[in-house]
């Protein structure tokens, strides 16, 4: 059991001071290895920040520290098993951070699938750090992120959420 203190901000474990999320800018995009998500539209569910965007690389200001999550909603009907994996990139430093995500279809007509956010803590506390979220693996042809033309909203479409505390 965690105990929250009674004058604390808000009601979770970690005083957080902002969750933002942000939305994919690029429906029907066929997925493939190499792919920077282009992020797009902010939805602010707790606090007032906002994060600077450019070409799907996203800065978060220093100062603090992050947990990032990211979860891809995809469409294919290719009859195989398809998978992707996806994982937060530091451009700053040229590495791969925290652990990456998986989605994964396993069941025809393979509409939709899911299975786990990529995830990452980030220490910004001393100075600002810059993201993306890259595709790392592409099993198979003809898979759509975002798709108008199925049920992606099922899956909740593609977004990175950005909590942030001091």
């Amino acid at each position: 059991m965690t105990y929250i203190l009674s004058n604390s901000k808000n009601d979770t474990a970690i005083d957080i001071e902002s969750l933002t999320i942000l939305k994919n800018t690029a429906r029907d995009t066929q997925l493939s290895a190499g792919l920077v998500i282009p992020w797009g539209a902010a939805i602010q569910e707790y606090g007032s920040d906002s994060y600077t965007v450019s070409s799907g690389v996203i800065t978060l200001p220093s100062g603090y520290y992050y947990l990032v999550k990211c979860a891809v909603g995809a469409v294919t009907t290719a009859i195989s098993s398809a998978t992707i994996s996806y994982q937060f990139y530091n451009t700053g430093t040229s590495s791969y951070v925290g652990r990456r995500g998986w989605l994964a279809w396993q069941e025809y007509p393979k509409l939709d699938g899911g299975d786990e956010y990529a995830i990452a803590l980030i220490d910004a506390s001393s100075s600002s750090v810059t993201l993306d979220v890259r595709m790392l693996t592409v099993n198979t042809t003809g898979i759509y992120m975002d798709s108008l033309d199925a049920q992606a909203y099922l899956a909740g479409y593609t977004r990175c959420e950005i909590y942030k505390w001091s």
